[in-house]
């Protein structure tokens, strides 16, 4: 008889241990397991495998209960390596998660340990057998035509009746094997010849020993062929690459780039499928494929021997998670690098502050591509919004910006439109008493879509009907304030009836391959103003676009968050790179309410330098990150006063520590859940982490019921 330990099937912090079961059969270790759990079919993943000679009863009296039988084995083979097990480990000490939590971010879904568990696809299959069989003449030509392996969708085609007549025969058996990748092959190009500052660049990281590079290059300066150049060396060296874009919109570019290099390429990212994203982890797990181009979530993929990380716009807020494990990439990535000796290279046009200060004081190498690959910078102007208001101008589409978008379209370039807020108009207000329409489930306004008709909150995604009247007095009618991207492309075909203009947002792109579809449109020139939320902002390079615009440009700095300045300087660095890449100048229109912000006058003059000192300073004098660590707990309950008992529950355990600790403050309601946080801040992060653990372990004893998220180093705490 064997003892297996086993994770079960559970996000709770309360059940983050391991149980014990009983095996007739000897398990392999990180294989999943059916059993029951609180009297419910689930599935664990083995951890530990052990045989014992002891009886049932032995085991009962050393144990103190009598262990479960397993139900089945689920799988064949482990789901997951030693190094990811231990990773997983890791992450849910380094961001106080389940272990199970941690170990089901890093699956595809058809691994991953669920109660109602959905494997793989499968596909039916025929097998051919030799004889003397006694074929009528249409029969053995059908017969003639088939092959080992030859899939039954394929087969049925010939003939649905003269195959069940052959398998009725038994002339052919059919069975199942799992569906697979069926790549295809691509015309490859050339590797460009680097520029000197290239060169420079990517011999400096091969050479060097320090494990982790931050390449700190403006926008258009070439970073893209660096990475390309990185990816080869490594791969003839039969090491493992992996390229990291923060953004689905961005992963169709770099998808074309990197396949046109080495054709052959895994891309992993959320639109694909349950069962392509099993596939593509498949391949990596089985060696097939030695590179890998993907979102976030790419990190976890089982690789075998990696020698590079490429983190590509290392700034973005899309790599850190925002859900339980909230884990950031760029601290798995170097991680991963320790495991595998492998190297790691952050890239950005506006580094984040840690990663520029690290580099700075020598913890990071630091690289830089100071011009860009035209030498020519786009010219940036700053379009002061409280003027034009003034003057009774729009401050949608200002007359400015509106002739510039005129000849751009008149020497047939192209332009974008940033506008980071979606929708028709943001707030829905009553002009009699001033009550704003709220969503039932969120303290958020509801945001009114004109094309759909409808009122619609983008905290929770809840629908309501358009109403005419006041809800609170009755009064009638209400007024639409704000413009968001839906207003913004209504105003741009007024004002350019004749121009082709397509709209990117999270409401044009829900559908799989949107994206890929919008940005391919604008390539081949079926596009001349490809308006967009921040998704449009990075990473894009189209050589006929020589106009940018930015509307409403410093709403982001209206955030009441430490990171605020940071998020809008980074948008509107990053935005403006868009503009001029190829041979035409280009320019960039910036429409702002406090053109005198620091923030602002950095993009004017594209002096990264500029604000990295002024919020620096800033960070200092207030202890933000990265001059401190900050922990926070968010305690979430459907029943408001239960969430704020439970928070103070929390506080008590942690008030006398010897960090910077805030008390309960409560957060907008979100999905009918009241959510009240708190913070621990401080420079040792390890002892902060201790802390956490325990005060979480004395909650957990308490069987409190309001549900706690942990987040370690936030990048936003609005």
């Amino acid at each position: 008889m064997y003892l297996l330990e086993a994770y079960v099937t559970n996000a709770s912090l309360n059940v983050n241990r391991p149980f014990t079961y009983l095996s007739n059969e000897e398990v392999e270790v990180f294989c999943r397991v059916k059993v029951l759990f609180h009297n419910a079919s689930t599935q664990a993943i083995v951890t530990e495998c052990t045989y014992t000679d002891e009886t049932i009863d032995q085991i009962k009296e050393r144990l103190g209960y009598e262990p479960l039988m397993i139900l089945d084995v689920t799988d064949e083979s482990p789901v997951i390596s030693k190094e990811l097990f231990d990773l997983s480990i890791w992450l849910s000490k380094t961001t106080v998660s389940p272990f199970i939590s941690c170990l089901n971010a890093m699956l595809p879904k058809a691994l991953k340990t669920s109660r109602s568990q959905k494997g793989p696809k499968m596909i039916e299959c025929f097998h051919k057998y030799e004889g003397d069989f006694s074929f009528t003449k249409k029969q053995q030509e059908v017969y003639e035509q088939l092959f080992d392996g030859i899939e039954a969708s394929k087969a049925r085609k010939i003939s649905v009746s003269i195959i069940n007549k052959l398998l009725s025969m038994n002339a052919i058996s059919s069975y199942f094997k799992e569906a697979s990748y069926q790549s295809a092959d691509y015309d490859l190009s050339a590797f460009q010849t680097l520029t000197e500052d290239q060169k420079k660049v990517y011999e400096q990281l091969i050479s060097s020993d320090k494990m982790v590079s931050l390449l700190y290059g403006v926008t258009g300066s070439g970073k893209t062929e660096v990475y390309l150049h990185l990816a080869r060396y490594y791969l003839e060296k039969g090491k493992d690459v992996l390229i990291l874009v923060p953004e689905i919109s961005l992963t169709p570019q770099m998808i074309h780039r990197v396949r046109q290099r080495f054709n052959d390429v895994v891309f992993y990212h959320s639109e694909l499928s349950d069962q392509e994203r099993y596939e593509q982890y498949k391949r990596v797990k089985n060696k097939e494929v030695r590179i890998v181009v993907g979102t976030r979530s790419s990190i976890f993929l089982p690789f075998s021997d990696l020698g590079i990380i490429i983190i590509d716009e290392e700034h973005d807020q899309s790599y850190k998670q925002d859900s339980v494990p909230c884990y950031h990439v760029k601290n798995v990535a170097i991680k991963r690098a320790i495991d595998h000796k492998a190297k790691v290279l952050l890239a950005s046009a506006t580094p984040s502050l840690d990663s520029y200060s690290r580099a700075l004081k020598g913890d990071y190498q630091l690289l830089e591509l100071k011009d860009r690959i035209n030498h020519s910078f786009p010219k940036i102007e700053i379009i002061d919004l409280n003027k034009q208001i003034r003057n009774h101008s729009s401050y949608i589409i200002t007359k400015p910006l509106e002739e510039e978008i005129g000849k751009c379209l008149s020497n047939h370039k192209q332009a974008i439109i940033l506008l980071n807020r979606r929708g028709y108009s943001p707030i829905v207000k009553c002009s009699e008493c001033s009550s704003v329409l709220m969503c039932q489930d969120c303290d958020t306004p509801l945001n009114y879509h004109k094309d759909e008709n409808i009122l619609k909150c983008h905290q929770c995604g809840r629908t309501y009907k358009v109403i005419d009247r006041c809800p609170v007095c009755g009064h009638k009618p209400l007024l639409y304030y704000g413009f968001g991207t839906k207003k913004a492309e209504e105003d741009l075909q007024k004002l350019f009836p004749d121009a082709r203009i397509e709209r990117m947002d999270r409401d044009s792109t829900y559908k799989k391959g949107a994206h890929e579809l919008i940005l391919k449109r604008f390539e081949q020139h079926e596009t001349d103003i490809l308006l967009g939320t921040q998704m449009i902002s990075k990473g894009l390079d189209y050589p006929d676009v020589t106009l940018v615009g930015i509307l409403n440009a410093d709403a982001g700095l209206m955030h009441q968050d430490y990171n605020s300045a940071k998020v809008t300087f980074d948008l509107l660095m990053q935005a403006s790179g868009r503009s001029g890449r190829s041979a035409d100048s280009g320019k960039v229109l910036i429409q702002a309410f406090n053109p005198d912000h620091y923030a602002i006058k950095a993009v004017l003059n594209q002096d990264y330098t500029y604000f990295y000192n002024i919020e620096m300073n800033y960070r200092n004098k207030t202890s933000y990150p990265p001059y401190s660590h900050i922990i926070e707990v968010v305690l979430s309950d459907d029943n408001n006063q239960r969430a704020l008992s439970c928070a103070d529950f929390f506080y008590q355990q942690i008030r006398d520590l010897p960090f910077k600790i805030y008390k309960p403050f409560e957060l907008r309601k979100s999905k009918a859940s009241y959510h009240y946080r708190l913070l621990i801040m401080g420079k040792d992060l390890l002892n902060m982490l201790k802390e956490t653990h325990k005060a979480l372990n004395t909650y957990i004893g308490t069987r409190k019921h309001a549900r706690v998220k942990i987040d370690v180093d936030p990048l936003y705490l609005e």
